[in-house]
């Protein structure tokens, strides 16, 4: 797992000094914009272009949280079913072997689903992919032993293949759960709401007026966005996580 500054603060902090940081941008803009005595209309027209180019970047970011999002959905499914596959498979195998490999699989199954329900703590992480790994090996030298007797020749086919897969579905999945979006545009977008909301009090100061309601509604409209794009690159905390995706893996160990 990645550590860094930002990553490891909680989302919820961060758009909350966010949010302060913009009010306290916008009060300073006011009183700069306040000392003038000529309201110049271009401000206004650069205001504008600064609220499209926050727009298209907050949007990038959200897209980039949204595609990732959708790849550990999409990873964690095709994982179930890789697994499913596998054991299904042992079932070709005669009964006293069959035993041997479904306890391999229960404990990689729960190696696997331990990993994607853990949080941040990195010592459980690591040790719960050790479990795996030392699961997936066991099940890998199992069919491979076999393989070697001409007479579950078919049925090494089938499992060997599976199994691959299995342990590729799992690299890539352990992978894509890792990405996240590079955090010099997080840090752009954030910096960048500061940034407007200043120009937002400037241009407010020049008219000698504000409309708390609006700017009070803005600040909590860019925080809200900001929020979910980082809940949606946190898959181990926050509102949105792969519950439903994980119910898959549970179904599986039901069986």
């Amino acid at each position: 797992m990645i550590h860094s500054f930002l990553n490891d603060i909680d989302a919820g902090i961060i758009v909350l000094i966010l949010f302060f940081s913009m009010l306290i941008a916008v009060g300073t803009g006011y009183r700069i914009g306040l000392r003038k005595t000529k309201s110049d209309n271009k401000n206004a027209e650069i205001s504008s272009s600064l609220l499209g180019l926050l727009a298209l970047i907050l949007g990038f970011t959200f897209a980039m949280a949204g595609s990732r999002y959708e790849n550990r959905k999409d990873n964690l499914i095709d994982e179930a079913n890789c697994i499913g596959t596998a054991v299904l498979r042992s079932d070709i195998y005669p009964d006293s072997i069959k035993v041997e490999f479904q306890k391999d699989f229960q404990s990689y199954l729960k190696s696997r689903k331990e990993y994607y329900l853990l949080d941040n703590d990195e010592a459980k992480l690591a040790a719960s992919l050790k479990e795996a790994a030392l699961a997936g090996d066991k099940l890998w030298k199992r069919a491979a032993f076999y393989a070697k007797d001409k007479d579950y020749f078919i049925q090494s086919n089938m499992m060997l293949p599976a199994l691959n897969q299995m342990l590729d579905s799992a690299a890539k999945s352990n992978m894509v759960l890792n990405s996240k979006v590079p955090e010099t545009i997080v840090y752009l977008s954030l910096i960048f709401s500061v940034i407007i909301s200043f120009f937002m009090g400037y241009n407010s100061g020049l008219e000698k007026k504000i409309n708390r309601k609006y700017i009070f509604g803005f600040c909590f409209l860019i925080c809200v966005v900001i929020y979910i794009t980082l809940d949606l690159d946190r898959p181990r905390r926050g509102l949105i996580k792969l519950d439903t995706e994980l119910a898959l893996m549970q179904q599986l160990n039901q069986n």
